[in-house]
């Protein structure tokens, strides 16, 4: 339905009031939660609970309204005093052709009661992003940072505590964790996904108990989404080459296929700080994944996908400075083989009432090797997982009162073996959960959730989690709150594989031996609020955030290499305490011009026990983790399709993991003992230009300042002794990197 012809230049930056209905066989009613926007721009509004908007009008004059599976509804504006109806309709109904509406590419999540960051594929494109662990570039929440000096690994911080006390879920399933907890982001290709879900503190208990800083949910392209092609390749001066290929086939009306390939090499060495050790491995990355969709006209519909994935890495001592016949080699190896699958079914006499069920069946293989020889340490593990979670979810009385109960099962069979440890364990975990919703209007909400699990190792435990949302204003305002508890099982080898690296000894102070690595389950208390306002800054609009949380341990398994050529495990109780502070300006100055700026302060304290008295503890700043970071990202683009992007970010002192008063950097003895890095900045760039919505070329520079930090592999030149480690890494390895490649889309029919 198009309405009126054209507005003027001057009603720019007026209201634009309006209504968005369902037009039904048999009445017209509101659509609370709609999605309205101004064609060609991805910002926009949500309807109120009776279906009521206001948005802002920024020159354009085609306004778009979407919801859910029905077809937009499109409306020329002409007067800014009067009140616009959309209409939206089944998508049968019509038979002229759909338009369909671009997605938010960031922003915080309206309809959600937790603090809900929702990232769209345009926002991985803004940076050098091949894979899920580079996708973090420019979301303030996440904290990306090399975990070592020779594997060019990324690991991301969340809260201030380590990626794996955030639930990593694909599509609302456990994935990165156990064998896969270090490397698992890395393997997941970003041409791959097509959103991603940042929720800080406390998830919900449907997904688990596992989630204690937050929860990340990736979405992956579906075989019936808007791409029926897609191709990527990507080159850099690192000597990194990289491929990513999609293509999808309608089987049927209701039925639909797609093949993903990734490959990925990197052939070329290189010593920049010319300590003898490559700054990043020889490197070789095979994966290819199947995806099924189906769905019927009864309401029944799934996907199902299998995936093989391989990938070899070769790290050290260069060919050309290697010391002597028996270099320093690191080779490492990786293979899983994962199969997971969806089923639902919806109601058709109750909108409200659904069923649903999710399996996933992984396999992983990884063995490693560091040193050469007699000297040669080497790691072999192997896990198998299997979960099933069945969910159902329907009202109480009306739909003020909702709920979602369900069962879950997971089952972790992990084998290891390092340096004269070898570790088994077979973990299984049955839970049931109930969550209800109290949504008396679409501006406010409060869930509570109770889940209970036995696991077979360490028994029955409860994990309750509370949320709430109040959003007033006119929508411009909003506050939220939560808390609840997180629990999961540490894994200290697989997810430490930076110790590998070096010439520590490894320690577990053991408890109760039928636990885990001897170890209990580690448990915290997650608590935060967050606040969001949408203003005008003179003409600009503007949305300000500010959040903080707590996460205070309750139970945990502490990693201590605060004693040279040492590293401890060991249970602490009441240790580390996590205050996270955060704000964020998002500004808009130009209908194309878009500003984030950030800054987030991290207090992260933990409790070390004495080596050689260990009733004596000692509390530090916990390691590696920049306490302030600031950062500021500008996007422009232009009508002719040019997009500019550019992120300078601050890095605040990082304490860096002590020991003994001196150790060794080559030949120079240094005190480090609770010395802090250096201050820094990173300055990232793109320039893109799309050709006919179809092809895109790009190009840019990621750390343009060629920051690198100074020796960042500690002793060298002396690999065997006790005093070499790879792993107090704070900053960047490598130097100044240009990059380029194309994007190639084919959209479906």
């Amino acid at each position: 339905m198009l309405v009126g012809l054209y507005v003027s230049a001057q009603q720019e930056h007026q209201e634009i009031k309006g209504v968005v209905t369902l037009n039904n066989i048999e009445k017209q009613k509101s659509v609370a939660g709609a999605f309205i926007h101004w064609s060609g721009e991805s910002s926009g509004v949500f309807a109120n609970e009776k279906g009521e908007f206001i948005i802002h009008q920024d020159g354009n004059n085609e306004l778009i309204a979407s919801f859910a599976s029905y077809s937009p509804d499109t409306i020329l504006v002409t007067k800014v005093d009067s009140v616009y109806k959309l209409i939206l309709k089944e998508s049968n109904d019509l038979k002229t052709a759909i338009v369909i509406a671009r997605r938010i590419s960031y922003g915080l999540s309206k309809l959600s009661p937790r603090t809900t960051i929702v990232l769209g594929e345009r926002e991985f494109q803004k940076a050098a992003c091949c894979n899920l662990s580079e996708s973090f570039e420019n979301a303030p929440a996440i904290d990306v940072s090399f975990s070592d000096a020779v594997t060019g690994t990324k690991q991301i911080k969340m809260l201030g505590l380590d990626g794996f006390y955030t639930l990593i879920g694909r599509e609302y399933m456990p994935s990165v964790r156990t064998l896969n907890s270090y490397y698992g982001l890395s393997h997941i290709p970003a041409a791959w996904v097509d959103g991603i879900q940042i929720t800080k503190g406390a998830g919900s208990v449907v997904n688990g108990h596992e989630s204690i800083a937050g929860q990340i949910n990736v979405e992956l392209k579906k075989p019936f989404g808007p791409e029926k092609f897609i191709l990527d390749q990507f080159v850099s001066s690192g000597g990194r080459l990289e491929t990513d290929f999609m293509y999808t086939k309608d089987i049927s009306k209701h039925i639909a296929s797609s093949l993903l390939v990734r490959y990925g090499r990197r052939s070329l060495e290189f010593d920049k700080n010319k300590d003898g050790f490559l700054d990043m491995p020889i490197s070789e990355d095979f994966k290819i994944m199947n995806r099924w969709q189906f769905f019927t006209k009864d309401g029944l519909e799934g996907t199902a996908n299998a995936s093989y994935h391989n990938n070899h890495q070769k790290a050290g001592q260069t060919s050309s400075l290697s010391p002597g016949p028996n270099p320093y080699e690191i080779g490492i190896n990786s293979e899983v083989v994962d199969f997971f699958a969806k089923l639902g079914k919806a109601s058709k006499k109750n909108e409200y009432s659904s069923f649903g069920s999710q399996y996933n069946l992984n396999h992983s293989e990884m063995s490693s090797t560091y040193g050469f020889g007699d000297n040669q340490k080497q790691y072999i593990a192997q896990a198998n997982q299997g979960y099933v979670n069945l969910l159902y979810e329907n009202i109480i009385g009306n739909s003020f009162h909702q709920f979602q109960t369900g069962i879950s099962f997971l089952i972790d069979e992990t084998k290891e073996s390092y340096e004269g440890f070898r570790f088994e364990r077979t973990e299984a975990v049955s839970g049931i959960f109930f969550e209800y919703t109290y949504k008396p209007k679409e501006t406010f909400s409060l869930v509570g959730g109770l889940r209970s699990d036995y696991n077979s190792i360490y028994g029955l435990s409860f994990t309750p989690r509370f949320h709430g949302k109040y959003r007033f204003n006119q929508d411009k305002t909003s506050i939220r709150i939560s808390t609840g508890l997180g629990r999961r099982t540490s894994n200290p080898l697989a997810q430490n594989q930076m110790l590998f690296a070096s010439g520590r000894t490894l320690e577990f102070r053991m408890g109760d031996s039928q636990y885990a690595y001897g170890l209990e389950q580690e448990l915290a208390l997650n608590s935060g609020i967050s606040f969001e306002h949408q203003f005008k800054m003179a003409y600009m609009p503007a949305t300000i955030g500010v959040d903080f949380f707590n996460t205070t341990f309750k139970n945990e398994v502490v990693m201590d290499r605060e004693n040279m050529g040492k590293a401890y495990f060991y249970n602490t109780n009441n240790g580390t305490r996590a205050n996270s502070f955060q704000t964020q300006l998002d500004l808009k100055p130009a209908r194309r011009t878009e500003i984030r700026l950030a800054y987030r302060m991290f207090d992260v304290k933990t409790k070390y026990q004495n080596e050689s008295n260990t009733s004596s503890i000692t509390t530090k700043q916990k390691p590696f983790i920049s306490k302030d970071r600031a950062f500021i990202n500008i996007t422009q683009s232009t009508r002719t399709n040019w997009r500019f992007n550019t992120t300078l970010t601050w890095y605040g002192p990082q304490r860096i993991a002590g020991g003994r008063d001196t150790i060794y950097y080559a030949n120079n003895l240094t005190h480090i003992k609770d010395k802090y890095s250096p201050n820094f900045f990173l300055l990232n760039a793109q320039i893109s230009k799309t050709f006919k919505k179809e092809f895109e070329l790009y190009i840019g520079a990621e750390n343009i300042l060629n920051y690198k930090q100074q020796n960042p592999i500690q002793d060298a030149i002396q690999p065997f002794s006790e005093n070499f480690d790879a792993g107090l890494v704070w900053g960047p390895i490598f130097g100044r990197i240009i990059y380029g490649g194309f994007r190639w889309r084919i959209k479906s029919k």
